[in-house]
């Protein structure tokens, strides 16, 4: 009898449950409502440009004093809601002196289409364009940030696509089949349900810029064993470790304290370049 529910469990989410439905918590929106307590409206430019088909929409940020630093960040942001969700993550870099491209994958926010796993990586390619072509944003100048799922951007633009300056990853999975195997209580292959494995274990083998990898010991969305540590052992020379202790998924800024956030990011930033 249990070889049999487990059949028709398995058989149920071939069929009904995809990886897009586990992965993205989206959240449409027809306008964005942003703070201006640290950033003003004239330090930012609402953007827009195409991936597949779909227009996609982000904000640039940008500082205009002699506090800026002359890096761009590509944040691509986690599989929350939409850009407001993180918008005080782009507050840290601004108050930082770092520029900032943060953009809604589509499906998110006011970007259109709906959000695959294929998708992202296009999505993040047609960011890195935008920022090529429009912002004339070099690689030694371009800073590449995922969080969680955005990680699967990042470290894949890293890999193949653009050499940049640094890449930051924080509580990156190790693919998408380990988060699926974290969060169900069943040994089911992953193959199951998951079109693209979303594999940052492996990508990162690809890398070839300085990385630094951020997660809390006390992640129990993305655990840090079978997750973060896989990732940061196969990324190769030079990459720093910051396992945070007692944080979470989403408040590693928060339990380190946001100065000595901001400053192990800039230390980071600020090596010297290979």
């Amino acid at each position: 009898m249990r070889h049999i529910v487990l059949l028709m469990l398995v058989a149920w989410l071939s069929l009904s449950c995809s990886l897009d439905s586990f992965l993205y918590n989206q959240e449409k929106l027809n306008h964005y409502e942003l703070s201006t307590a640290v950033i003003p409206e004239s330090n930012r430019r609402m953007v827009s440009f195409e991936s597949e088909g779909n227009t996609l929409y982000g904000f640039y940020v940008f500082r205009t004093d002699t506090l800026d630093l002359g890096l761009t960040v590509l944040y691509c942001h986690g599989n929350k809601k939409s850009i407001e969700e993180y918008w005080n993550r782009v507050e840290f870099f601004y108050q930082m002196g770092l520029r900032c491209l943060v953009f809604d994958y589509r499906g998110y926010g006011m970007s259109e289409g709906e959000p695959t796993a294929i998708g992202l990586y296009a999505d993040g390619r047609a960011a890195l364009r935008f920022m090529q072509d429009s912002l004339r944003v070099d690689s030694m100048q371009l800073v590449l940030y995922g969080f969680s799922l955005g990680n699967v951007i990042s470290i894949d633009l890293a890999a193949g696509t653009v050499n940049p300056y640094r890449l930051i990853a924080e509580a990156p999975f190790a693919s998408a089949e380990a988060l699926l195997h974290n969060s169900m209580p069943l040994d089911i292959p992953g193959s199951f349900v998951i079109n693209d494995n979303m594999n940052n274990a492996e990508r990162v083998r690809s890398v070839r810029t300085p990385l630094l990898l951020l997660h809390g010991d006390a992640d129990d969305f993305i655990p840090w064993s079978s997750n973060g540590r896989v990732v940061y052992d196969n990324a190769p020379q030079p990459k720093e470790l910051e396992l945070v202790r007692d944080a979470n998924h989403t408040d590693i800024p928060w339990i380190m304290g946001l100065g000595s956030y901001q400053n192990r990011v800039l230390d980071f930033l600020s090596l010297a370049p290979d």
